[in-house]
C-alpha cells in the first residue's frame, strides 16, 4: 500500500459539518464531548463547528440542567440530505462516524 493511500483524506469544513450532523442525529440529544469523540475532533474545534451550525439554524441547542445538548433541526436534516446527494453525484466517499464511544 502506498503512503498516499494510507494517509487519511483531508476533510473539508462541509464534510465536518455533515459528520457532526450525522452523529448528533444518531444520538438524538448529544453533548459536545460525545459529538467531538465520535467525529475524531478536538473538543475546541468541534465547539467552533457546532456553534456555527447553531448560528445557521442547522442545530438546536438546549440546556438540560447543567448540561448543554444539541439536536438536529429540520434545516440540518435538509443539509444532510443535500450533502449525501452531492457526494453520490461526484463519487465522494462518506465516512461512517464512530458510534458507541
Amino acid at each position: 500500500m502506498s503512503r498516499r493511500s494510507r494517509e487519511s483524506v483531508k476533510r473539508t469544513r462541509y464534510d465536518i459539518y455533515a459528520e457532526l450532523l450525522r452523529v448528533i442525529s444518531i444520538y438524538g440529544d448529544c453533548p459536545l464531548t460525545r459529538a467531538a469523540r465520535s467525529t475524531n475532533m478536538p473538543v475546541d474545534r468541534a465547539k467552533t463547528a457546532i456553534d456555527h451550525l447553531v448560528s445557521r439554524g442547522l442545530l438546536d441547542e438546549e440546556v438540560d440542567g447543567r448540561h448543554r445538548v444539541y439536536r438536529v433541526s429540520v434545516r440540518g436534516y435538509q443539509y444532510l440530505e443535500l450533502y449525501q446527494r452531492i457526494a453520490a453525484l461526484v463519487g465522494a466517499p462518506i465516512t461512517e462516524p464512530t458510534i458507541g464511544m
